[in-house]
C-alpha cells in the first residue's frame, strides 16, 4: 500500500484496490513517514491503551465484590445487583 502511495496513487484508489478503509491506508502511511520501507516495523499493534481508561481501583473492585456477596447471602429482598450495591454504598 505504502509503496503504491509513494508512486503517486491517491489514498482513495489504494484503499479500494486493497479492500481497506482510507483510515487504514493513512495509518500505515503515518507509520512509515520519513523511513525507508525496509526499516519500518510492520507488526500490527492494537489501538488504544494497554488497560481500560475507566477501570476502577482494585480496592474498589474488591469492596464491590464483597458487598455483592454479602447482599446475595443476607439481603431481605434477595437483591444483589448494581442498584442494590449502589444503594448500600
Amino acid at each position: 500500500m505504502v509503496q503504491t502511495i509513494r508512486r503517486g496513487q491517491s489514498i482513495r484508489t489504494v484503499a479500494l484496490e486493497f479492500g481497506v478503509s482510507k483510515t487504514t491506508v493513512e495509518r500505515w502511511i503515518q507509520r512509515t513517514k520519513g523511513k525507508r520501507l525496509d526499516r519500518v516495523d510492520w507488526s500490527d499493534r492494537p489501538d488504544g491503551t494497554s488497560s481500560p481508561v475507566n477501570r476502577c481501583a482494585t480496592e474498589v473492585e474488591a469492596c464491590v465484590l464483597e458487598l455483592r456477596q454479602d447482599l446475595k447471602e443476607n439481603s431481605a429482598l434477595g437483591e444483589y445487583g448494581a442498584d442494590a450495591i449502589l444503594h448500600e454504598m
